[in-house]
C-alpha cells in the first residue's frame, strides 16, 4: 500500500509523486466525484492527457458514479485516483455508498491511492478544513460525518497552500484540535508503511496552534499521529508560492 497525496497542482508540478506512482504501469480507476456535472464529461480526457506525460497507454477506467457498484468491483485495479473539486460533495457520494470502507479494503489488500486537492483532504482525519475554500451544500455537518479516511491520524491536510497561509492554518489547527499539513501545489506527501514523506520539490508546512514549520523535501513524519517527531532530510527547503481553490480535476 502506497498513498500519494498531491497539493493540487499540474501533473508536472507533482512529478515527484506521479513518476514513481506510475512507474509500474498500474491499472487506474478514476473517481471524479468531486467535480460538478459540467466538468464530468471531460474528466477522463484530462486524466489520460496528464498520465501520458509519464506513461503512454495506461489502462484507465472512469466511474462517474458509484451507483450499481460494490467493493468487489475494485478488484483488479492497482491505483484508485481521486481528484479535485468540492470535497464535501466527494465525501457525501462516498458515504452514500459506504465507499470509504471500499478504499480502506483496497489499501489493506496492497492497492495504491492517489488523492489530489479534494482527494488529498479526504485522506486526513477530517475534511472540515475544506471550508477554507469549499461550500458545504451537503447534509454532512457533525464531526463524525465529516471524518475522512483517517490515513493521517491526528492530522488534516490543506492543499493549494502558500507560506502566508500559515497563520490562518494555525487557527484552523486550534479549531479542529488537529495538526494541519499545508501542501503547496508543487509538492506532495507519500504515505507508505509507518512514514509520511515530503515528496517536494517545495516544502510542506506543519501547522499547530503554537506555530508553523516548513518540512523540506525528504522529511519523514511518523504516521502514527500528530505528536510524532520529524526526521530531517539531507537537503534544505524550497519556497512555496501560489494558492487557488479546490475546484480543479
Amino acid at each position: 500500500m502506497t498513498v500519494f497525496l498531491g497539493g493540487g497542482g499540474t501533473a508536472q508540478q507533482e512529478a515527484a509523486l506521479w513518476a514513481p506512482m506510475l512507474a509500474r504501469r498500474p491499472r487506474v480507476l478514476y473517481w471524479p466525484f468531486a467535480l460538478g456535472d459540467d466538468m464530468l464529461s471531460g474528466a477522463e480526457t484530462w486524466l489520460r492527457g496528464s498520465l501520458a506525460e509519464f506513461q503512454h497507454g495506461l489502462d484507465v477506467t472512469t466511474w462517474l458514479t458509484l451507483d450499481g457498484r460494490g467493493p468487489a468491483d475494485l478488484e483488479g485495479f492497482d491505483l484508485v485516483f481521486i481528484g479535485g473539486g468540492n470535497t464535501y460533495d466527494l465525501l457525501a457520494h462516498l458515504r452514500t455508498h459506504g465507499a470509504l470502507g471500499w478504499v480502506r479494503t483496497h489499501l489493506a489488500g496492497g492497492g495504491d491511492l492517489y488523492g489530489g486537492s479534494a482527494g488529498a483532504i479526504l485522506a486526513g482525519a477530517t475534511v472540515g478544513v475544506a471550508a477554507w475554500h469549499d461550500e458545504n451544500a451537503t447534509d454532512l455537518t457533525t464531526p463524525g460525518e465529516l471524518a475522512g479516511l483517517g490515513l493521517l491520524p491526528g492530522r488534516a491536510l490543506l492543499p493549494h497552500f502558500a507560506a502566508d497561509d500559515a497563520p490562518r492554518a494555525q487557527e484552523w489547527a486550534e479549531r479542529l484540535g488537529l495538526e494541519v499539513l499545508g501542501v503547496p501545489e508543487a509538492s506532495g506527501l507519500v504515505v507508505e508503511g509507518d512514514d509520511v514523506v515530503v515528496a517536494g520539490p517545495e516544502p510542506v508546512w506543519r501547522c499547530t496552534p503554537d506555530g508553523a514549520t516548513a518540512l523540506p523535501p525528504g522529511s519523514s513524519i511518523p504516521r502514527g499521529g500528530a505528536t510524532s517527531g520529524l526526521v530531517p532530510p539531507s537537503s534544505g527547503p524550497g519556497r512555496p508560492d501560489g494558492v487557488r481553490g479546490l475546484g480543479g480535476p
